[in-house]
């Protein structure tokens, strides 16, 4: 009578929660050394040693070299993930295998380990992983309720081969274990109310029109708009124009906002304070519109045009049209 018998017939769980045997991932033979591995810490830990092989000739071989129990699965992955072990090991060539169950199962994992130890308390496992060519080594315990390790069998003992050991060769239904282990990470959660950005970063446009107090208004404002339509400009404004509520922090050109760079410059009814100015020194080109001859924003500009917008821009725009 085991543990397990005497649970039940006192009618509760008297086994630790995390109770679980050993498992390794045997490709072929050369990696039967982590099958020794696992039969030193599963009898360390009265447990069993399992191997999971896709080609169901190795089974015997398995078993004579320390599995207890032996599961063929085609899809190795899918069937560990679906099994949820808390003890994995593999062969240090199939690492990016270890790492994808080790996504799947959110599991911590030791790559390439040394000296593996599993503290019967905690149930963690421990080992080091070498580092700059072996000169030093790093020491990890993995407390996660999967762990995995790879390892190099040329380093590990040649297992003791037992014909005569007996044990279980169990076909996995690996069909089943995907349907558990991977469920859809889709979920639909109905409609979106999303609406895209209408304006792209000023600091990746090409072209810019930006707006002032100086068009006056939001009818002014409404042509500026128009004309960087025509252009295939990105809209922008100055400090004014976003006091005014007609552009909002983001398409602020301002070393207080954004510090732009593009080909064409075309600022209008902007007065050009320090700040804006200060914002456009990286523009190629500067273009100014503004009622005021004695504007700052023309000491920027590389052309200047005195007059008042909204009697120059419906002209502009005609003349585009």
């Amino acid at each position: 009578m085991d543990l397990t018998d005497l649970s039940a017939l006192l009618g509760e769980d008297l086994a630790p929660k995390n109770y679980a045997d050993l498992w390794v991932a045997l490709p072929d033979v050369a990696a039967a050394p982590l099958l020794g591995e696992a039969r030193r810490l599963a009898d360390g830990l009265g447990c069993y040693a399992r191997a999971v092989v896709a080609d169901e000739g190795l089974s015997a071989q398995a078993i004579a070299l320390g599995a207890d129990r032996v599961h063929v699965a085609s899809d190795l992955l899918s069937f560990l993930a679906g099994a949820k072990p808390e003890f994995v090991f593999f062969p240090i060539r199939q690492n990016s295998q270890a790492a994808q169950l080790a996504q799947r199962l959110r599991a911590g994992l030791i790559t390439d380990a040394r000296g593996l130890s599993i503290d019967e308390a905690t149930r963690a496992l421990l080992g080091s992983h070498p580092v700059y060519g072996g000169e030093y080594f790093l020491d990890f315990a993995v407390t996660s309720p999967s762990k995995i390790a790879t390892l190099d069998p040329r380093l590990l003992p040649e297992p003791y081969t037992d014909s005569s050991r007996t044990g279980e060769v169990l076909t996995a239904d690996a069909s089943s274990f995907i349907l558990q282990s991977n469920p859809s990470p889709l979920r639909d959660l109905g409609p979106v109310n999303y609406t895209p950005q209408a304006w792209r970063p000023l600091t990746k446009a090409r072209v810019i029109v930006s707006a002032g107090r100086g068009v006056r208004d939001m009818e002014g404002f409404a042509l500026v708009k128009q004309l960087a339509d025509k252009l295939g400009a990105e809209l922008a404004g100055d400090q004014s124009a976003c006091d005014s509520g007609w552009v909002d922090e983001a398409h602020l050109v301002s070393v207080t906002g954004q510090e732009v760079a593009p080909d064409l410059y075309l600022a209008v009814g902007i007065l050009g304070d320090t700040y804006h100015n200060a914002a456009i020194v990286g523009a190629r080109q500067v273009i100014a519109i503004h009622p005021r001859s004695d504007a700052p924003i023309f000491k920027a500009a590389d052309l200047a045009v005195v007059a008042e917008p909204k009697e120059l821009l419906p002209k502009l725009l005609e003349q585009l049209a």
